[in-house]
Parts: C-alpha cells; sequence; structure tokens
C-alpha cells in the first residue's frame, strides 16, 4: 500500500541554529558534555529524516534517547562532580562488555562449539582490556570487589565474576541511566518547571512505550498529522533550549546565534493541549 503523505516538518532551520550555538558551549565547557550536545544535534538530523519519511513511531523512539542526553547533560552541568564518574562509570560498562563475550563464548562452547572457538582468546581480549584500559581506580574497585590479587578468568572463579557484573550497583544502574533519579535532583527553574516535568512523566513515559513494543502503540494508527507534529515540535523545543537554562552565567554565547535559535524554537512552541 502506498504511504499517505499527510503534514511534513522540515528541520534544517533548527539544525543550523541549534549547531551554532552548541558548538560555541563546547569550545567552552569541553567533554564529556559536549559529546552529549554533538548526539542532540545527531537526534535532529535523524528525526528530520524520519519526519520526511513518515516514520511515526521511530520519530519517538529517536526523542526518547534525545530527551536521556538533555536531561545527563543538564545533570552533569549542575552537579559537576559527577562528570568523572560518568566517564568511570562508563569505562566500567565497556569492560563488562568484553565479559559479555567471554560469557557467550563460553556458553557456544558448551553447546558443541559450532563455530570452532577458543575460549582463552576471548579471556585473553578481556584480561588485556583490563590491565591496558582500565583507570588503576577501576582496575582497584574490580580487585577490592572480588577480593582477587590480581585478575585472571577461569573456571573456578567465572561464576564469582559473573555474579559481580550481574549485581554490582555501579555496573546494574548507573547514575546516568536513571532519569527520574537525575531529574529529581535537578533544581527546579520556574522558567521550565512545568514543562520539564511533563517531558519527565509524560512524553518520556509513552516515548519509552514506544520503545518497548507497547501492543496497542504499535497497532493502532500513528500519522504525523497536526497533533503529532505540535507534540514533536514541543518535545524539541524544550530538549534543545532546557540545556541553556542551566549553563546560564556559565558560558558565553554570540547574541545573534542564541536570538536565531530563540525566534525557531519559539516557532515550535504551540498549546498542544487543543488536540487533547
Amino acid at each position: 500500500m502506498e504511504k499517505v503523505k499527510i503534514k511534513t516538518l522540515n528541520l534544517n532551520n533548527l539544525i543550523d541554529a541549534c549547531f551554532d550555538v552548541y558548538q560555541e558551549i563546547g569550545f567552552q565547557i569541553g567533554e564529556p558534555r559536549t559529546i552529549l550536545l554533538r548526539k542532540i544535534i545527531s537526534h535532529l538530523e535523524c528525526i528530520n529524516v524520519l519526519l520526511a519519511e513518515q516514520f511515526t513511531h521511530e520519530i519517538l523512539i529517536i526523542l526518547r534517547s534525545a530527551f536521556e542526553s538533555m536531561i545527563l547533560f543538564c545533570y552533569l552541568t549542575v552537579y559537576t562532580d559527577k562528570q568523572q564518574e560518568y566517564i568511570s562509570d562508563s569505562e566500567l560498562m565497556e569492560f563488562k562488555n568484553t565479559f559479555i563475550l567471554v560469557k557467550n563464548w563460553k556458553k557456544d562452547i558448551e553447546l558443541g562449539n559450532p563455530w570452532n572457538l577458543n575460549w582463552d582468546d576471548a579471556i585473553k581480549y578481556h584480561e588485556d582490556i583490563f590491565y591496558n584500559r582500565l583507570s588503576e581506580l577501576n582496575k582497584k574497585y574490580i580487585l577490592e570487589k572480588l577480593e582477587f590479587n590480581e585478575y585472571k578468568v577461569n573456571q573456578e572463579n567465572f561464576n564469582k565474576i559473573d555474579k559481580f557484573f550481574k549485581t554490582d550497583k555501579r555496573l546494574r544502574k548507573p547514575f546516568f541511566m536513571d532519569m527520574e533519579k537525575m531529574y529529581s535532583e535537578l533544581p527546579q527553574m520556574h522558567q521550565i518547571g512545568v514543562g520539564l516535568r511533563d517531558l519527565v512523566f509524560d512524553d518520556y513515559n509513552i516515548n519509552s512505550q514506544v520503545t518497548h513494543g507497547q501492543y496497542y502503540v504499535w497497532t493502532r494508527g500513528l500519522y504525523t498529522d497536526n497533533s503529532f507534529i505540535d507534540k514533536v515540535k514541543s518535545q524539541l523545543a524544550k530538549i534543545v533550549t532546557y540545556p541553556l537554562y542551566y549553563l546560564k552565567g556559565q558560558v558565553n554565547i554570540d547574541l545573534k546565534k542564541l536570538a536565531r535559535l530563540k525566534q525557531i524554537t519559539d516557532q515550535l512552541i504551540i498549546n498542544i493541549y487543543k488536540h487533547q
């Protein structure tokens, strides 16, 4: 069946204006927050393509990820001491990913080794990551948690290491993956209080259900009609501008670039309740 195009929204101007402002911010704040601003820009570009092709559900999935980037950026801007923890926990999760390789190869070999795998190769790769790439702080953390003098994986200690990666609080749900907790710890600003709360408990909730395959959301019609476009506009305006509120007083931004971005985002803000 041919797809019927109902309404389109072009984000080129928003992307350009946002890039100009975010680039200036990035030069002043550095990593890791600059990466999150780049991630938001990348999501805007993806949404722009999906809007043109009428992929409504996928737009909501990308909006969810963009929201997560925005909340994390604001959180790290308020609690700058958390930036190193964010990097350190991310490093731990990367290390956990290599253990999952070890675990999967072990299981494949136990099931008959159809791919002719060598478990020792996976173990060596995993252990090399520990000794050559992990920070000294994370090495010490892992060894203390496991009560090991050195990090070696073998049949005898495999289950103990596996349990550590499954249950350790830093790996089970690090702070940067807990959106509601980060939101609850953000200072509430009068200018964005209601809008941010709507994003967290309404828009993010629905977008997450789409991401996880909620049956009725995926089986009922969802089209780029006026209601859908206006809700996307509202979410985009908030995601793009809220980081600027939390950065106030910390960076200098060219006023012409800022004014252009404000002019564009102001046009996105509408009364979404008119569709309810």
